[in-house]
């Protein structure tokens, strides 16, 4: 029985300016923040929870693609900062984001957060058009 209330929200990962000439990675970061506010009496104090990223307007994790109407730019999203797990749902190999956060009684006001970095990477090299490139990533909150 669940005696908390969560939510998410996220800060997205902007690149900025990518310069195909450059012979390293285009690195950026952004977050995403979970919420649990206690909601009791009874219930569990703890509240467990999963994140999940969903593969974007691609349909692809492997990679992703930012896209500016036909050009397509690959990059990806990982939850750790070596860019080694690709942050997904789970199904081809990509990793979720799990976590804990103790939200009852006796702890302060009863509501927690904690944030997840999101760490972006657009590969090296690629023979990018010029525009203003974009994805669309849903995040999803199971509680």
């Amino acid at each position: 029985m669940a005696a908390s209330d969560c939510s998410v929200s996220a800060s997205g990962v902007a690149f900025g300016v990518y310069d195909p000439s450059i012979a390293t990675p285009d690195d950026s970061t952004g977050s995403v923040v979970v919420t649990c506010t206690y909601t009791g009496p009874g219930g569990t104090d703890t509240a467990d929870y999963t994140v999940t990223l969903s593969a974007g307007t691609s349909g692809s994790f492997a990679p992703r693609k930012l896209t500016d109407g036909a050009s397509r730019l690959d990059y990806n999203l990982f939850r750790d900062a070596a860019r080694t797990q690709v942050w997904g749902n789970a199904s081809a190999g990509t990793a979720i984001i799990t976590g804990s956060l103790k939200v009852g009684p006796g702890n302060g006001n009863g509501t927690r957060t904690a944030t997840h970095v999101v760490y972006g990477r657009i590969p090296q090299l690629q023979d990018a058009d010029t525009g203003n490139y974009t994805d669309s990533i849903l995040v999803t909150l199971t509680f």
